[in-house]
């Protein structure tokens, strides 16, 4: 072999070396550079769900502090500064990054959300109740608050921070759901018709009367036991049974037959044993929760529509044999939980309606 061939295929090689050790070093730099990437997305995205966990925690609490059962109307009152003090307490109670975290006075408000054009209104601390019924909390990580998230790798091409933020929204409205033990049991289920008079919205302060009769504007309800009768009836005027959980769409049993007397009676006595004066005018008043069922049910079986407030003035046994009382509004159902119609009552637990 020739000086010159020899000469050349080592000059070959060494070049060849040269160019896979560029290469090895591009190619390196490459997996670096990804790895380094992945590393602070993953910081960021962590960072992004910490504060969306904290924000949905503050969201709920205040939502569901934003209101109050007055002890002796059983209304609905407002409580903003409740609300709003306790967002701040749950966003410090939570960490990003192992950093506790604040709320700032401008990301946090109280306002309405419309649940059929699912849009919010911002409008503040209120009074009324139908002015408010939602929360609106927004966490950042940012150079107002927080301090921005610090990267590990993204600084070689100029990024050293990340702003990161997280918003909720939460909505407490009218009752989806009553669970066990929730203030359900009083054995009528009141038709939707009578609750609304036929409109879209309920007719606060009617005059409702239920009399032991057929076609009536309501039925007597054994909520989920079978059968549907004067004893079984009774079995929840004693209190002797509690109602299960109740939610709407569930199926209840209903009669419309005539009750015997002595369930009339026993329903007199409760009513004086749980009936307070409640508007001082030396009467009772017995404010209990009504499921609601669709106008045309009168016996057998119907559906849960939504739930109502009813305020029981007079209970009569034979001969009357009849409950007589008014619809009321804005009677808040602590245990309620939200996503049914608008049947008056207000539920006292809110769900999450938009985030993002």
């Amino acid at each position: 072999m020739s000086f010159r061939f020899k000469t050349g295929i080592k000059n070959f090689l060494r070049e060849e070396r040269g160019a896979i050790a560029v290469a090895v070093a591009v190619l390196l730099t490459g997996v670096v550079g990804l790895t380094g990437a992945a590393t602070d997305l993953g910081v960021v995205y962590t960072a992004r769900g910490q504060l969306q966990n904290a924000a949905d925690s503050a969201a709920l609490a205040a939502a569901k502090n934003m209101m109050a059962q007055d002890p002796v109307t059983l209304d609905a009152v407002t409580t903003p500064d409740a609300a709003q003090a306790t967002a701040h307490q749950l966003t410090q109670a939570n960490t990003a990054l192992g950093n506790s975290l604040t709320l700032l006075d401008p990301d946090y408000t109280i306002g309405f959300w419309d649940l059929e054009a699912e849009a919010f209104t911002r409008i503040g601390p209120s009074s009324d109740p139908n002015d408010i019924n939602a929360v609106e909390v927004t966490l950042r990580k940012d150079e107002l608050a927080n301090s921005p998230v610090t990267t590990m790798f993204a600084g070689i091409v100029g990024i050293s921070q990340v702003d990161v933020q997280a918003k909720s929204l939460a909505f407490v409205g009218y009752p989806n759901a009553i669970p066990e033990d929730g203030g359900l049991g009083f054995p009528i289920a009141v038709k939707d018709t009578a609750v609304t008079g036929g409109g879209d919205s309920p007719s606060c302060g009617t005059q409702l009367t239920f009399s032991d009769e057929n076609n009536e504007n309501a039925s007597w309800t054994t909520f989920k036991h079978y059968p549907a009768n004067s004893t079984t009836v009774d079995k929840y005027i004693c209190d002797c049974w509690g109602v299960p959980y109740l939610k709407i769409s569930d199926i209840i049993y209903i009669t419309n037959g005539k009750l015997s007397n002595n369930v009339f009676r026993n329903l007199r006595s409760r009513f004086e044993h749980e009936g307070t004066d409640i508007d001082g005018d030396g009467h009772l008043e017995w404010v209990v929760i009504l499921p609601v069922i669709p106008a045309e049910a009168n016996s057998g079986s119907a559906e849960v529509l939504g739930f109502a407030t009813f305020e029981v003035e007079e209970v009569h046994a034979a001969p009357l044999k009849m409950v007589r009382g008014v619809l009321r509004c804005n009677t808040l159902i602590p245990a309620a939980e939200t996503g049914g119609p608008n049947y008056g009552s207000r539920a006292g637990n809110p769900k999450l309606v938009a985030a993002n």
